[in-house]
C-alpha cells in the first residue's frame, strides 16, 4: 500500500513537470527555459545549487544556467571547466548507456543508474542506483567545490548539431549536448523517485534543445538565403554589375575584415582586381597577390581532371604532395574552395604568409570562380585575429593534462591573443552559392565589355566617314554665309547707331543690342556686364542678357569675379580685346574655369566698355554649346557696337545723374525720418531690458535670501513655541513680574497671530520671486541670439509685467483674461524680440478696451466687460499660432491696410509713435512668420501671429539680426 506522503510527492512532481513542459511549449528561448528549468529543480530537491553543463566543441564545458539557495555555495555561472574534469570513457558512458550518477561523500559511495543499456542501447527494464565506493580523486573534486552531495544526470538530445562534440563510437543521432548537476552542501540521500524525475525534466529539456537547435539552422539558413539575395541583387538587378558593391556586401555577410575579387585576363581584356578592407603587400612588381604561381595554379585545379580521376594543383593534392603521400582520386565534394583558418599554419602559404604580415589577416576562404570549362578568376574573404577571454572555474593549464584535482575552484581568467576564427560548415556553403552567383555575374561583365568594345569601333567608323562629307558641303557653303553676315552686321550696326540716337533708356539700348548682337554673330549668350565700382573693378552684374533656352541665365546672379588678376583688369583699362577660342586651352586660372563652367561657356569674345575714361563694364559674347574659332570681321564688328555702347553711356550718365539727384534728395529725407524713429525706439527698449534686469537682480538677491531663511525661521519659532508651552506645562503660576509681561504683550494672542504671521510672509516672498522671474524674462528683450525658448512662459511674463493695468481703476472695471493654451514644443526665435511682439500686442488690446470702455461712459451706456482672450496652438509639424483676441471697439475698414505702416496711428498726439505695430511686422517677418489682423466694428480686433517652430534664416541674418 503506497504512503499519503509518497502520493503527495507524485503528484508534486507531475504538477511540476507539467509546469515547466508547458513552459517550454510556450518559449522559444532556450536561455529563459533553461533557466526556469533550474529554478524549478532546485526548489524541488531542496538543493542549495542545480546548474546545466553544456559541451564546448574542444570538449569542455561552461555553465549556461544555475539557481543557488542563500549563497550556501557560490556561484558558478558562466565559467568555464576543463575537459579533463570528465574523461572520455564517461563521456561514452554518458550517451550510450545515459548513465546517472548520485554521490554521498558521507558514506563514501556513488550510485550508478543506466537508463539504456550500453552494449544494444536499449531502454532497461530496472533503473534501480547501484552504490560502490567513490573514486578519491573525485571525492577531493567535490570537497574542494564545498558539495557533500551531487546527482549528475546527462543531457543527450537526438539530433546531429554540426561542430558539436561526439564520441566517435556514439550514433549518428545523439549527441553528448551537456549535463544537469544538483549540488548540496550538506550530505542528502537521493532516492529513485527523485531520480526519475530528474530524468523527466531533463527529457523534456533535450526536446527543447533539439528544437531550438533546429530553430537555429532554419533561422540561419534564411539568415543566408536572404545575404544571397542581395548580393544577387547588387549583380543582376542593375543596368551594369556592381562587382565592388557585391564585393563588399558578401565581405559584410561573412562579418569579415576584407575581400579580393581577382578577374583573370583574357584575350581582349586585363586582369582587374577589386578589393576592401585591409589588403596584403603586392607582389614582386606590383602584381596582385594572385598572380603567385600556386595561387595560379590552383585556381586552374577547379577544371583540370586528369584520366586517373587525380586532380592536380587542388588542395587536397597539393597537400598529399607535400606529406609525401599518394594523391587521393576520389572527389566526391562539391566545394572547390580553399579554405583556411590560420594561414599562418597552413604550410602550403609559407611562401605568401610574409605579405599578410602588416596586416591582421589570419583566415582566408577562397573560392574560384568558374563558368562553364571557363575560369574567370577567384572570390577571397579575409578575417582578422581576435583576442579571446575565457573564465575557467580554478586555475590551470589547458595545455597540459591534470595529474590531480584542483584544490580551488576561484574563478581563474585566460586571455589568448592573435587567434584564428575558424570558418564553419555553414559558411563554406554560403561561399560555394556566392561563388555560382560571382562566377555568372562576371562572365555577363566580361561579354558586355567586349560588345561595347565593338561598338565603338563601329561607331568611331561612321562618324569619320560622317565628318568627310560634312567638311567638303561646309567648304561649298563658306564663301556665301560670309558674304551674308557681313551684310547683316552692316545693317545690324544702322540699327543700333539709330536706337542710340533715338533714346537715351540704357536698358532698352543694352537689351536691344544684346538681342541683335546674338542673332547676328549666332552665339548662345550675349552679356552686357557693369562692374559695381569703377575704380576697383571687383565684382559686378548682368545689366541685359539675350541667351537660348536650353543655357542658364546670368540674370541676378551676383558674379564676383574676384579671378579677374589686375593683369587682366590693367589690360581691359587699355582696351584689350580678349579672345578665347576654347576655355579649356586658353590656359585660365582654375576658379576662372570654374565660374565659366557655371554658365556652361565653352568660347567667349570679352570686350570693355568705357565711360568716359573709366572702365564701366564688359561685352561678352558666349558659345556654350561648343568651342568656336572667332573670325576677325567678328571681333571688328563687336568692337563697333562697344564703341557705340561708349557713346550711349556718356550721354546716359549726364541725364540719369539730374535724375537720381532729385530722387536721392527725396529718400534720404524719408529714410533719416524713419531711421530716427528706429533708433530711438531702439534705444528705448535696449534701455529698459537692462534697466528691468537690473531692477530684477537687485530685488532677487534680497528676496533670495528672505525667502531662504523663512524655513529656518520657521523651524526656529516652532522650537520657540514648543519651549514656551513645556515652560508653561512646568511652571503653570509663573512669577508675577512674567504674568504682567504676558498681560501686556497679549501672549496668547501673539502665539496665534505669529503662525498666519509666517504663512503671509512667506506667500509675499513667493509673489515678489515670481514677479522677479517675470521681470528676468521680459528683460531679455536685449539679448539677440537665436534660442530655443517657451512661448508660454513669454506670454505669461509679459501679463505679469501688464497685470496692473488690467486691474480695475478710475471707474474702469477689471479686464478679464483668457488663455486657451494648446500643447507646444519649444520654439528657435529671438526671445526678446517676440517678447516686444506680444507686449504691442497684448497692450494695444487693453488700451482699445479701455477707450471703448472711456466712449461707453461718455455715451451714457453701461460698459461692457472687457475680455483679452490669448490662444496658442500647433497647426502642424513645422508652424505655430498665436491669437490676441479683444472685446474692444474693432477697427474700420479703410483703416486696416495702414495698420503696419510705419507712423500710423489713430490715437491722440502723445500717445503713441505709430511705430508698434509695425516693429511688430517687421519682427515676425525676419522670423518668416506672417501677422495678420481681423477685425469686426464694435466687435473687437484679433492679432494672429504664424511663425515656423524651426528658423531657416541666412547665416547673417541669424548671427546679426536687427534690433528694433
Amino acid at each position: 500500500m503506497q504512503h499519503p506522503q509518497d502520493g503527495q510527492a507524485i503528484l508534486t512532481q507531475e504538477v511540476l513537470l507539467h509546469r515547466i513542459t508547458t513552459r517550454i511549449r510556450q518559449s522559444l528561448e532556450l536561455q529563459e527555459i533553461l533557466s526556469t528549468t533550474v529554478a524549478e529543480v532546485r526548489s524541488y530537491l531542496g538543493a542549495h545549487r542545480v546548474k546545466i553543463y553544456q559541451f564546448s566543441p574542444d570538449a569542455h564545458g561552461i555553465v549556461i544556467a544555475e539557481s543557488i539557495q542563500d549563497d550556501r555555495l557560490p556561484s558558478l555561472l558562466g565559467l568555464n571547466f576543463p575537459a579533463d574534469d570528465i574523461p572520455p570513457s564517461a563521456r561514452e558512458l554518458y550517451v550510450r548507456a545515459r548513465q546517472r550518477s548520485v554521490v554521498n561523500l558521507t558514506s563514501h559511495e556513488i550510485g550508478i543508474s543506466s537508463l539504456n543499456c550500453p552494449e544494444t542501447g536499449n531502454l532497461l527494464e530496472s533503473q534501480d542506483i547501484r552504490y560502490r565506493p567513490v573514486d578519491p580523486c573525485h571525492v577531493e573534486y567535490l570537497t574542494a567545490m564545498g558539495v557533500k552531495s551531487s546527482v549528475v544526470v546527462p543531457i543527450v538530445p537526438e539530433i546531429r548539431e554540426t561542430g558539436r562534440h561526439q564520441p566517435p563510437s556514439l550514433g549518428s543521432s545523439a549527441q553528448l549536448w551537456g549535463l544537469l548537476v544538483s549540488h548540496h552542501a550538506d550530505p542528502r540521500v537521493v532516492t529513485e523517485e527523485e531520480l526519475q524525475f530528474i530524468q523527466a525534466v531533463v527529457d523534456q529539456v533535450s526536446v527543447a534543445i533539439a528544437q531550438s537547435i533546429l530553430l537555429k539552422q532554419v533561422r540561419e539558413q534564411a539568415q543566408q538565403q536572404a545575404l544571397i539575395n542581395q548580393v544577387t541583387a547588387l549583380l543582376y538587378t542593375s543596368p551594369t554589375v556592381q562587382l565592388q558593391a557585391a564585393l563588399e556586401e558578401a565581405v559584410s555577410a561573412f562579418q569579415g575584415a576584407s575581400g579580393r575579387l581577382y578577374l583573370l585576363p583574357d584575350s581582349d581584356q586585363i586582369s582587374e582586381l577589386y578589393t576592401c578592407g585591409e589588403q596584403p603587400r603586392h607582389l614582386e612588381g606590383n602584381r596582385a597577390i594572385e598572380e603567385n604561381r600556386l595561387w595560379h595554379q590552383y585556381l586552374f585545379s577547379v577544371i583540370n581532371h586528369q584520366p586517373d580521376g587525380t586532380k592536380p594543383w587542388s588542395v587536397e593534392w597539393m597537400r598529399s604532395i607535400y606529406n609525401l603521400k599518394e594523391p587521393p582520386q576520389d572527389f566526391s565534394s562539391d566545394f572547390n574552395g580553399w579554405v583556411i583558418n590560420d594561414l599562418y599554419k597552413e604550410p602550403l602559404l609559407r611562401t605568401l604568409a610574409p605579405y599578410f604580415q602588416n596586416t591582421q589577416i589570419r583566415g582566408l576562404m577562397i573560392i574560384p570562380l568558374r563558368y562553364g570549362a571557363e575560369v574567370l578568376g577567384c572570390l577571397t574573404l579575409c578575417r582578422n585575429e581576435v583576442n579571446t577571454e575565457i573564465l575557467w572555474a580554478g586555475s590551470h593549464d589547458p595545455d597540459t593534462r591534470q595529474l590531480m584535482a584542483r584544490q580551488s575552484f576561484e574563478t581563474w581568467q585566460q586571455l589568448k591573443t592573435g587567434q584564428a576564427q575558424p570558418w564553419t560548415e555553414g559558411e563554406t556553403k554560403l561561399a560555394q552559392a556566392l561563388g555560382e552567383r560571382f562566377s555568372n555575374a562576371v562572365k555577363q561583365y566580361r561579354l558586355n565589355q567586349q560588345v561595347q568594345v565593338l561598338n565603338s569601333n563601329l561607331e568611331q567608323q561612321v562618324q569619320t566617314r560622317t565628318q568627310e562629307l560634312q567638311q567638303s558641303n561646309t567648304k561649298l557653303h563658306k564663301s556665301t554665309a560670309e558674304l551674308q553676315q557681313a551684310f547683316d552686321r552692316q545693317q545690324t550696326l544702322s540699327k543700333i547707331i539709330t536706337r542710340i540716337r533715338e533714346s537715351l533708356e540704357l536698358d532698352m539700348i543694352f537689351r536691344a543690342i544684346a538681342t541683335e548682337v546674338r542673332q547676328v554673330l549666332d552665339a548662345d549668350r550675349v552679356v552686357v556686364y557693369r562692374f559695381y565700382s569703377e575704380t576697383d573693378c571687383q565684382g559686378g552684374e548682368t545689366v541685359a542678357e539675350d541667351v537660348l533656352p536650353e543655357f542658364s541665365t546670368t540674370l541676378n546672379v551676383e558674379i564676383a569675379d574676384r579671378c579677374n588678376s589686375e593683369g587682366f583688369l590693367r589690360n581691359y583699362r587699355q582696351g584689350m580685346i580678349h579672345v578665347v577660342p576654347d576655355v579649356y586651352k586658353s590656359g585660365c586660372d582654375e576658379c576662372y574655369l570654374q565660374m565659366l563652367e557655371q554658365f556652361q561657356v565653352k568660347a567667349n569674345l570679352v570686350l570693355p566698355l568705357f565711360r568716359q575714361d573709366h572702365l564701366w563694364g564688359l561685352l561678352c559674347i558666349h558659345q556654350c554649346r561648343e568651342s568656336r574659332h572667332w573670325q576677325p570681321s567678328e571681333i571688328e564688328f563687336i568692337v563697333q557696337i562697344s564703341q557705340q555702347l561708349g557713346i550711349a553711356l556718356q550721354h546716359a550718365t549726364l541725364l540719369n545723374q539730374y535724375r537720381d539727384q532729385a530722387q536721392n534728395l527725396s529718400t534720404a529725407l524719408d529714410y533719416l525720418k524713419h531711421t530716427q524713429s528706429l533708433l530711438i525706439q531702439s534705444e528705448k527698449m535696449s534701455s529698459l531690458g537692462q534697466l528691468v534686469a537690473g531692477i530684477a537682480h537687485e530685488i532677487n538677491n534680497p528676496v533670495n535670501f528672505i525667502y531662504g531663511n523663512l524655513t529656518y525661521m520657521g523651524e526656529y519659532l516652532n522650537n520657540v513655541l514648543e519651549l514656551l508651552y513645556l515652560y508653561q506645562e512646568d511652571y503653570p503660576e509663573p512669577p508675577e513680574a512674567i504674568r504682567q509681561q504676558a498681560e501686556a504683550t497679549d501672549l496668547d494672542f501673539v502665539v496665534k497671530d505669529l503662525p498666519r504671521l509666517f504663512s503671509s510672509l512667506k506667500v509675499g516672498a513667493e509673489r515678489i520671486r515670481e514677479i522677479v522671474l517675470s521681470l528676468r524674462n521680459f528683460s531679455r528683450l536685449d539679448q539677440a541670439e537665436v534660442k530655443f525658448v517657451n512661448i508660454h512662459e513669454g506670454i505669461d511674463s509679459t501679463l505679469m509685467i501688464l497685470q496692473h493695468r488690467t486691474k480695475a481703476s478710475s471707474g474702469r472695471g477689471e479686464i478679464e483674461i483668457l488663455k486657451h493654451y494648446g500643447e507646444l514644443p519649444l520654439v528657435e526665435c529671438f526671445a526678446g524680440q517676440l517678447n516686444q511682439v506680444l507686449m504691442n500686442l497684448i497692450a494695444n488690446a487693453i488700451d482699445t478696451i479701455q477707450d471703448q470702455h472711456d466712449r461707453q461712459i461718455a455715451s451714457g451706456l453701461a460698459p461692457t466687460p472687457g475680455v483679452i482672450t490669448l490662444a496658442t496652438q500647433q497647426t502642424n509639424d513645422d508652424w505655430i499660432q498665436i491669437s490676441v483676441k479683444d472685446t474692444g471697439c474693432g477697427i474700420l475698414d479703410d483703416v486696416k491696410p495702414k495698420i503696419f505702416d510705419p507712423f500710423f496711428t489713430t490715437k491722440p498726439i502723445g500717445s503713441g509713435t505709430g511705430l508698434g505695430l509695425s516693429i511688430s511686422y517687421q519682427i515676425i517677418e525676419k522670423h518668416s512668420g506672417k501677422l495678420w489682423c481681423q477685425s469686426q466694428l464694435e466687435e473687437g480686433s484679433e492679432f494672429v501671429i504664424e511663425i515656423p517652430i524651426k528658423q531657416v534664416m541666412p547665416a547673417q541674418t541669424l548671427s546679426k539680426p536687427s534690433t528694433v
